[in-house]
């Protein structure tokens, strides 16, 4: 079987031995699978991508997610990417786009390997925080893992039959580049609602907005629905949710000190999941 994989540096095709299991291409570039359990395929004599997740983050994030806290998301994104999946070939290639830790796409895995047994998928997690691929090679998630630049994925021209991306917003035009032409993005998107107690906290006065979404322009939106719920948290873990959240670096000590200090009672929670298409 042919692996949709390219080489970083020269952009042929990647096969991989069938005894060490490396990867390499015509040119003779190779790359193993390190000891932390990853494929680094990053240019030859470049300079490695720096990791875009703290260990605070991660461990916060790992924290919460592990609690199951976010379950309604879980079973919104297990349902919509089995049925995008169920719509492919039998032979699915899907890419998790900046996957982190691989929390999600493990638990969607999951569901579809108990759920659609005919599929056969072949799953790739890639991330340029090396420290999230580490956690994810350690929980054994059912994927290739690779660490790469997120500016030139390694994956040929139109090889993917799914694009997931559930902890990260989508930019640029690499996700598009290797989506086949009937494939589908599946893009998680937190609402301005989203933690919205805790964001009073950190911005003070904060007004209500309306909903934007920010999708490229060759790409249009097939389905589109909201997650939304409450859930009572402890002080600790308000204070790991603003940590693995985007404006974390807006708290200082005393806002830190006021979140972690009370619990919050119905903090509302709020996600779009978007399935894209090419338009």
């Amino acid at each position: 079987m042919s692996l949709p994989l390219i080489c970083p540096t020269c952009k042929q095709s990647l096969h991989q031995h069938p005894a060490s299991k490396g990867l390499y291409c015509d040119a003779k570039h190779h790359f193993d699978v390190n000891a932390q359990g990853y494929y680094p395929i990053v240019k030859v004599k470049a300079k490695s991508p720096q990791s875009s997740m703290t260990r605070q983050q991660m461990r916060a994030r790992q924290f919460l997610l592990q609690s199951g806290l976010f379950q309604p998301l879980v079973a919104c994104l297990q349902q919509t990417v089995s049925e995008v999946l169920n719509s492919a070939s039998a032979q699915v290639n899907w890419l998790d786009y900046q996957c982190m830790d691989g929390f999600y796409l493990t638990k969607v895995e999951q569901f579809i390997t108990q759920n659609s047994p005919e599929l056969n998928i072949t799953a790739y997690g890639v991330s340029d925080a090396e420290n999230a691929l580490f956690a994810a090679s350690k929980a054994s998630v059912p994927a290739t893992l690779i660490f790469s630049t997120m500016k030139m994925l390694p994956f040929a021209d139109e090889s993917m039959d799914v694009v997931t991306i559930f902890d990260a917003p989508l930019k640029g035009q690499e996700c598009i580049r290797v989506l086949k032409p009937d494939g589908r993005i599946v893009l998680v998107q937190p609402t301005h609602q989203h933690l919205w107690q805790i964001k009073q906290q950190v911005y003070g006065e904060l007004a209500e907005k309306s909903a934007q979404l920010n999708i490229p322009k060759r790409l249009v939106v097939e389905s589109e629905q909201t997650v939304s719920f409450t859930t009572d948290v402890t002080g600790d873990q308000a204070l790991s949710l603003l940590d693995s959240a985007i404006f974390a670096w807006r708290a200082n000590d005393e806002v830190r000190h006021n979140v972690r200090s009370n619990a919050i009672s119905a903090l509302k929670c709020e996600f779009t999941v978007l399935v894209l298409k090419l338009a």
